[in-house]
């Protein structure tokens, strides 16, 4: 391990910025991505100290207004959408159905809104206990775990073509770090939060030390299977850990990676295949929760491989899942690697890349600003500024046009709080350990 100095690092030009780049650190032992990638143990490599992790400026006056503008334009979907009746956001504006995994980004999202500002107290309390009352009598799937959908405006198990479906054990993940953030943050919601966590049988989505989902297949029958890899997997394991579940294997980034190098960054792709790295995991962690040393350091070289995309091809690169309004899916997942391939894109049944669309994630470019500030991150947050419109923040910019995708949504507004929540509380997550 060494220290990183200005004359070790070096220094790169970033739209005409001129920024300290931190040297890639030691992404593997055992040799070259060559060979078989079995025996090979992926190894991020631990740099004493990086960018990421010196003193923070306080934020300007005139940062400061930006983000709380910014966070105020995220309120405004969160409020438009909000039906009072089950306490749920919808997804989208024209879709008034939700998965477990906004339940608990609105549960966070409303938490951010009061820490900005932006709703009292009161308010917060109101719409909290409000959710937690309609996942209190939320139908469970096999009487085990929270379905993957419901309806916004009745609370019923389903989105609109199906009824209960199964569950997602990544999505339960989420929720149960947003469980855990409002019962640190106001122990009076303690119990409310509770016994919404008790419902879910720990024992059918936890085996083995590694996290299990069950869903309808295309037969009509349930199957159970394993869920995750290599980034959500660690993040969702965090939520079900911080409720004493045993996850050890899930939490583990290098238990089942190989090493691939992409862009020249050393990274870990999943040796059980079906890769989703990107993003979206590392960013929320360290809003919500802080970043564990393993996932830190995975998350560094998770941005600088991005950077390393727009220094080689002048593309502005910030990946991550998104909703955006192309049919006939509507929802994907833009990745560094994706099935063993680089910067493709993954559908929510997974296996099958696409090379399009591409965009610019909103809510990415403000998250990884807010963890890691440099000066590819400002440049990210000055591109997506555009994105913002007088009903909440779009999804992201296309990389081939540079236009919004105009695509409006729960979980774009809800990390945008986050991101904006994390800045004006001087660089701390929302509960932190």
């Amino acid at each position: 391990m060494r220290r990183i100095t200005a004359a070790a690092a070096g220094i790169v030009v970033i739209g005409g910025v001129a920024f300290l780049a931190i040297p890639s650190s030691p992404g593997y032992r055992g040799g070259g991505s060559g060979g078989d990638a079995s025996s090979i143990t992926w190894d991020p490599g631990v740099l004493e100290e990086s960018v990421s992790r010196l003193p923070r400026p306080p934020l300007t006056a005139a940062e400061s207004a930006f983000y709380r503008d910014a966070a105020a334009a995220a309120w405004k979907y969160l409020d438009a959408n909000y039906q009072s009746r089950t306490g749920l956001v919808n997804g989208s504006p024209e879709w008034h159905y939700t998965t477990t995994w906004d339940i608990g980004a609105q549960l966070l999202a409303f938490l951010a809104a009061r820490d900005v500002g932006l709703i009292s107290t009161a308010d917060y309390r109101q719409r909290v206990l409000k959710t937690l009352g309609t996942m209190e009598r939320a139908q469970l799937y096999d009487r085990a775990a929270y379905n993957k959908t419901y309806s916004t405006t009745t609370g019923s198990a389903g989105d609109g073509q199906r009824g209960a479906t199964g569950w997602s054990a990544t999505d339960l993940g989420r929720l149960l770090i947003a469980a855990k953030v409002v019962a640190t943050r106001d122990p009076d919601l303690a119990p409310a939060v509770e016994r919404v966590v008790k419902r879910i049988d720990m024992s059918q989505v936890v085996k083995d030390g590694y996290l299990h989902g069950r869903m309808v297949g295309s037969s009509g029958k349930p199957w159970t299977f394993q869920e995750g890899r290599i980034g959500y997997e660690q993040y969702a394991a965090h939520g079900f850990a911080l409720w004493n579940a045993n996850v050890g294997n899930a939490a583990a980034v290098a238990t089942n990676a190989s090493p691939m190098d992409v862009m020249g960054v050393n990274l870990p792709r999943d040796r059980r295949g079906l890769d989703r790295l990107n993003s979206e995991p590392f960013i929320l962690m360290g809003l919500e929760v802080g970043l564990t040393p393993d996932m830190r350091a995975l998350a560094e070289k998770v941005l600088q491989v991005q950077q390393a995309r727009y220094e080689k091809t002048g593309t502005l690169t910030v990946v991550s899942e998104d909703a955006v309004a192309v049919a006939p899916h509507y929802f994907y997942y833009y990745c560094i690697i994706a099935n063993g391939k680089p910067f493709m894109i993954d559908l929510v049944t997974p296996g099958k890349s696409l090379d399009s669309p591409r965009w610019v994630s909103t809510k990415a470019a403000l998250g990884w600003h807010a963890l890691m500030p440099n000066a590819y991150t400002r440049l990210a947050v000055d591109h997506v500024t555009r994105t913002r419109t007088d009903a909440g923040w779009a999804s992201g910019v296309y990389e081939d046009t540079g236009k919004s995708t105009g695509t409006l949504d729960i979980n774009t507004s809800a990390v945008v709080l986050e991101a904006a929540a994390y800045q004006l509380r001087g660089g701390k997550p929302l509960i932190e350990g």
